[in-house]
């Protein structure tokens, strides 16, 4: 015994404590969540994007940037530094009038605001249509597709492969086409973005900032200008 007090009593003093001090953190990290406020443009100039596919599973991504190449470095995509909340939901038809999962995901600043869900849970082999909503804002609404069942006998798997994609020395119309065509997979084997600045004279368009990618910023930029490509998106 401590001061009249039994281990018992401690430990229960102890336990209300840590859940009182952990009540107390959430609060605060709740406080930080912008929620349901207006943006300065539409956050979702990147546009969103869906891969590794399981049979009962795909990522879902976004990224916020309402000034997609915003040169402050504190601010990239024109965000405030703080986490925002953003819904999801995927659907069986692409109304999103038959939603089977939703959930609710934090677009952290640290990771320039950009989200990534696991949607479990999913039929294998079928497309799904998603989309993401905050601060008032829906995105746009994307397709995407879960893989076979590891024992489905298949008769066809169309899928494609992308690479060396040059935003300085083309246009970006053939990834309008494949995706006209729903392949049941896509491949990027690589070069989707380039990091220097072109010299060719046969240039056709230009890097926003015309320099080279060569830390965080300029690189999430670059990256930026190319996923502001509507064909690209």
């Amino acid at each position: 015994m401590f001061g009249g007090e039994t281990a018992a009593m401690i430990a229960r003093r102890t336990v209300t404590r840590r859940a009182l001090l952990a009540g107390s953190a959430a609060a605060v990290a709740a406080a930080r969540i912008r929620r349901a406020r207006a943006f300065a443009g539409n956050p979702f100039t990147l546009g969103i994007g869906s891969g590794n596919p399981g049979p009962d599973s795909v990522i879902l991504w976004t990224r916020l940037a309402p000034q997609p190449l915003m040169p402050d470095a504190d601010r990239p995509g024109g965000m405030p530094p703080e986490p925002v909340a953003v819904r999801w939901e995927v659907a069986l038809d692409d109304r999103l009038s038959q939603v089977v999962r939703n959930g609710e995901a934090i677009a952290m600043p640290e990771y320039a605001h950009a989200v990534h869900v696991e949607c479990t849970g999913l039929e294998p082999g079928r497309d799904y249509w998603y989309r993401f909503i905050t601060g008032g804002e829906v995105s746009p609404i994307g397709r995407t597709r879960t893989a076979p069942a590891r024992s489905a006998a298949l008769h066809q798997l169309r899928f494609a492969f992308c690479s060396c994609a040059n935003y300085e020395l083309g246009y970006f119309a053939a990834y309008r086409h494949l995706a006209e065509e729903h392949p049941d997979l896509v491949v990027f084997l690589g070069d989707y973005i380039y990091e220097y600045v072109s010299q060719s004279p046969q240039k056709v368009r230009t890097h926003s900032d015309g320099v080279e990618a060569n830390d965080l910023r300029t690189y999430r930029n670059r990256y930026a200008q190319y996923r502001t490509d509507p064909d690209l998106q």
